[in-house]
């Protein structure tokens, strides 16, 4: 792979200074090589040739020939070669693609990179590289955070979003525990700001404590919608502000939301999702959504335990016992009315939970965490030759997802270990397998051809193999999942997947 990349390279820049360029000698292999060479330039395919040859380098040479020739890379000058990924497939009964920069070819498997290997010593650098991809999604002037951010366009939306401002927040929190960091501690303060100012202040009002859903930063315009999650999410960074600094304002923000998330509860302990404003009137969401209802006993149950007020305690056991109860009779993964029976909205069941236990612990909420987190932890994929797929989640089908179940099973190892449980360490390594599949999502600068500028795509998590996009809280949860285990990890390999040996892939391409 390496010797293909750099031969490619070499042919591609001597043939804009119109020298020749010596194949090496390992590339001389013979058989009836049939390959395809493509040519991406900030994100785009801007040429693609066929070769043909019972020479491989020759093949090759033919084969970047032909895609030189097409009229997309007119535009390409010697400058430009540094920016280009070089795409290789050899064709035949076997796989073999290669794409690379420089001098160094990764494998590629149906357009992803795949993880071989995980170390422990890889997780804290994508920490870091984590950390700087989250940075980089601040809207520099208002200092909210955007939920896309099209690495094929390199565009960002026309509004800030407050859940995933607050998600952000929090997690670059959690980074800063882990190691003191002046990035995020000198920007506390900015980005404080703007997470109150997207609190209602109408004294008096329905919808006063509540936080808007979005900020029209062009119009300047606060989105007309409260959605339960969305104060759910800002009481959780609002407390860890408060930890942090001590300033007031910070817990009595975040009172203000949990009460009016209390306005928001039905008898029966459900949330309402959400209210909006339809252009005429004000219309109340109806249907139950676990994920909305297990962020909001998540909230109630840190009010709480950063308060001492019951009104926060007894929301919080209406909500729990009412998912006790819905999985007791379920014996299984619990359904919503938003989503059919899935892993994500399940893990909000165990964290919520987890939460709640630690301000009311009964054991009748333990139970339902372990029999519920080992479901969870039993639909994992666990084929590590089906690599591409190999640490996800049956029923999970994005890096949010992924990332959200990692996360919740990093807590619920601490959990188990907290708790002196004895099979504690199955969590860790379905959080291990997780990690692998994460890192494999994960855009690396190498590597990000279908990303039209790789170093502000380098260290996001893209959607999923079919979608490139990337939404920010994929990243949020693969970073609080790499935190929260890191230090229970034994050091050096973690994971290693062989790859199929060469001779037996070249048999079937060199026919």
């Amino acid at each position: 792979r390496n010797l293909i990349i750099r031969y490619i390279r070499a042919l591609a820049e001597n043939d804009f200074n119109g020298l020749e360029t010596e194949p090496p000698e390992e590339l001389q292999l013979v058989g009836n090589w049939q390959l395809k060479v493509k040519v991406y330039h900030k994100g785009r395919l801007k040429g693609e040739g066929k070769g043909e040859d019972m020479i491989l380098s020759s093949a090759l040479k033919s084969g970047l020939k032909q895609a030189f020739l097409h009229e997309r890379l007119d535009d390409i000058k010697a400058e430009d070669l540094g920016d280009i990924r070089f795409v290789v497939e050899l064709l035949g009964e076997g796989r073999f693609s290669v794409v690379g920069k420089k001098d160094q070819g990764y494998e590629l498997l149906e357009e992803i990179v795949p993880r071989r290997e995980l170390r422990k010593e890889d997780i804290m650098k994508k920490i870091d590289q984590g950390k700087r991809f989250l940075l980089r999604m601040e809207n520099t002037k208002e200092h909210g955070f955007y939920k896309f951010y099209n690495a094929k366009d390199d565009s960002f939306e026309n509004r800030l979003h407050t859940p995933y401002s607050a998600s952000i927040i929090y997690t670059l929190l959690y980074l800063h525990d882990l190691r003191k960091d002046k990035d995020i501690s000198e920007r506390l303060p900015e980005w404080g700001r703007f997470l109150l100012s997207m609190q209602n202040q109408e004294e008096g009002g329905k919808r006063y404590g509540a936080f808007h859903y979005s900020y029209f930063y062009d119009r300047r315009e606060k989105e007309k919608r409260y959605v339960v999650g969305t104060s759910a999410l800002s009481v959780f960074s609002l407390l860890r502000l408060y930890e942090k600094t001590g300033q007031e304002e910070y817990l009595n923000s975040a009172k203000l939301a949990g009460d009016w998330l209390l306005t928001m509860q039905r008898e029966d302990g459900i949330m309402k999702p959400y209210v909006r404003y339809d252009g005429t009137r004000w219309v109340y969401g109806t249907k139950e959504s676990l994920l909305y209802n297990g962020q909001c006993l998540s909230a109630f149950s840190k009010l709480y335990l950063a308060t001492g007020e019951q009104r926060y305690l007894q929301a919080g056991e209406r909500i729990a016992q009412h998912f006790a109860l819905k999985y007791e009779k379920a014996k299984g993964y619990v359904e919503g009315e938003y989503r059919a029976k899935n892993p994500i909205s399940n893990a909000w069941i165990v964290m919520s939970l987890i939460d709640f236990y630690r301000a009311n612990p009964d054991p009748r909420y333990e139970k339902v965490i372990f029999e519920l987190s080992s479901l969870i932890l039993e639909n994992q994929r666990d084929d590590p030759d089906d690599i591409l797929f190999y640490g996800g989640w049956r029923g999970a089908y994005s890096s949010s997802g992924i990332g959200w179940i990692a996360e919740v099973m990093a807590e619920t190892f601490r959990f188990c270990r907290e708790r002196g449980g004895e099979d504690c360490d199955k969590y860790k390594e379905g959080v291990v397998k997780a990690i692998r599949w994460l890192f494999q999502n994960t855009y690396e600068e190498e590597t990000a051809f279908l990303a039209k500028n790789p170093q502000r795509a380098d260290g996001g998590i893209f959607w999923n193999k079919e979608e490139r996009y990337i939404r920010t809280d994929s990243v949020c949860h693969a970073l609080n999942a790499y935190i929260r285990i890191y230090q229970f990890l034994d050091d050096g390999l973690l994971i290693s997947v062989p790859e199929t040996p060469f001779e037996k892939t070249l048999e079937g391409i060199r026919r």
